[in-house]
C-alpha cells in the first residue's frame, strides 16, 4: 500500500505521475475515492493522509510507479 500526506504542492506532481502510466490510479481517504489523473478530484483530498492504489497486475510497472512516487512526492509503503 502506498501512502502519502497530500499537500497543495504535491497535487500536480501526483497527477503527472499518474498520467505517465497507462493504468488507473485511485486516491483514497476514508470512504472517498477519486481518480488519480483528475487534478480537481485530487485537489479535494488536500490536507489528508491518502492511500494511492495503482490498478495493475504488472509488478514491474507497479515498482516503477512506486519509485517515482517515493522520489517526487515523498510517498512511502505502509503494511496493511
Amino acid at each position: 500500500m502506498i501512502v502519502m500526506n497530500l499537500t497543495v504542492d504535491k497535487v500536480n506532481k501526483l497527477c503527472n505521475i499518474c498520467d505517465a502510466f497507462d493504468f488507473d490510479v485511485n486516491i483514497v481517504s476514508g470512504r472517498v475515492c477519486v481518480d488519480g489523473k483528475s487534478v480537481m478530484g485530487v485537489m479535494k483530498m488536500c490536507g489528508r493522509k491518502v492511500t494511492v492504489i495503482p490498478v495493475t497486475d504488472d509488478e514491474d510497472a507497479w515498482e516503477r510507479f512506486y519509485q517515482r512516487m517515493s522520489e517526487e512526492v515523498d510517498a512511502y509503503k505502509e503494511e496493511s
